[in-house]
């Protein structure tokens, strides 16, 4: 009989940590192990399955339900107490014990290792796929909050869930960073260094790819979660008025539907009629939102390797970055792309010298695509992969 895999994750709607367990319970499947996909139940998206501080006086209790993901893929989800607190999310439960003692192997995917604490708590030997320190994951957030919340956040919350990292890096799970950004910030927090590998998120080479006709020159292109304060796109738009300013034929296409904050701030910067959103893409269509680019733009303030950066480079596409971390292992000065400050007239100025030089961008195009195929194939993530589990279990998947 094949053995049963549990995946402990984030819940699985939108964001590259849901991209990454659908890559990697896809690749289980194949291998032919039976894969559950669990996740904490946030009271955003699960309310019923959670008690509030005002709920718990009247004595109602978590729950766990269970359903489909990825398509086909038994998906269950745990609810917790006092969801408002964050860290609640984490901690180990009945459910989780039972759901853990009720599978052979455990693999835990996450933006950062909080969400394998049951597993350290049970003292259970796991594989963790995660981007980020729990504090570089979070202070962009917590810098977007409420003064109250933020106050909260830095002095209760963040100290608790730093409490909980520690234990976890000091446990019996085996790391699997994404990126060297990753690795080196996981191993300088605490973690130990004989138990970190990196297993980069591997691209579908078959799907992303360069466009059969060149795209329209000055077209600028985004994709991500707008509403993520970490991805930072008022750097964008204030580089986006500066190429208007200079007379430069650029427009910005973004995925997802435009917070309202940023829609001011477009109307503010007179940008309207120079930026369109999507909506909401499905995987399918991706590729095609690629393929219109001239040039991809990674603003953000800290990422741990970003996704749909190695997705346009894939595309054939030249990505202009931030040096915000996880990009700077595949956007190369030079060779791939562009890397810049938090400026956004070095951002502009680095967009309109590939936009302008069209054999420069083309070369650029050429290299990122053979860059990805070189460092991000699926040939290169499995045997990547299969070091990382045979360190863990000793055996091979």
């Amino acid at each position: 009989m094949s053995q049963s895999i549990l995946i402990i994750t984030l819940p699985p709607l939108t964001g590259g940590v849901p991209d990454k367990a659908k890559i990697l319970v896809c690749h289980l499947r194949k291998l032919g192990y039976r894969v559950t996909v669990s996740h904490y139940a946030t009271y955003r998206d699960y309310p019923e399955l959670v008690v509030t501080s005002w709920q718990y006086p009247a004595g109602k209790q978590p729950e766990m339900s269970e359903g489909i993901c990825f398509e086909d893929f038994p998906c269950v989800s745990v609810g917790c107490w006092l969801p408002e607190l964050e860290f609640t999310y984490y901690l180990l439960s009945a459910y989780w014990r039972r759901l853990i003692k009720n599978h052979d192997r455990h693999i835990v995917v996450g933006g950062t290792v909080l969400t394998s604490y049951p597993l350290a708590a049970l003292g259970v030997p796991h594989l963790v796929w995660c981007a980020s320190t729990m504090i570089d994951d979070r202070a962009e957030r917590r810098r977007s909050m409420p003064f109250v919340r933020r106050q909260f956040d830095r002095f209760f919350i963040s100290p608790v869930q730093r409490v909980m990292e520690r234990k976890i890096m000091k446990g019996n799970g085996r790391f699997m960073a994404v990126s060297s950004y990753a690795l080196k910030s996981l191993t300088s927090s605490g973690g130990i260094p004989e138990q970190f590998s990196r297993v980069p998120i591997p691209v579908n080479l078959g799907i992303f790819k360069p466009p059969s006709r060149p795209p329209e020159p000055g077209i600028i292109g985004f994709a991500g979660r707008p509403g993520d304060p970490r991805k930072n796109l008022a750097l964008l738009f204030h580089a986006l008025k500066r190429l208007l300013e200079r007379e430069r034929m650029v427009a910005l296409k973004l995925t997802g539907d435009a917070p309202e904050p940023l829609l001011r701030l477009a109307n503010e910067l007179g940008l309207s009629e120079h930026i369109s959103w999507t909506g909401w893409l499905k995987e399918d269509d991706l590729p095609g939102f690629y393929q219109e680019l001239d040039v991809f733009v990674i603003p953000s303030t800290q990422e741990g390797l970003n996704i749909a950066g190695l997705q346009a480079m894939a595309t054939a596409i030249p990505v202009v970055s931030t040096r915000c971390g996880g990009p700077e292992d595949y956007v190369i000065d030079g060779q791939t792309g562009a890397l810049v400050s938090f400026d956004a007239d070095e951002m502009a100025a680095a967009i309109a010298a590939i936009t302008q030089e069209r054999e420069k961008r083309n070369e650029l195009g050429r290299n990122a695509r053979r860059f990805v195929e070189e460092n991000y194939s699926h040939d290169r993530f499995r045997a990547s992969f299969a070091d990382a589990w045979h360190q863990t279990w000793g055996d091979r998947p």
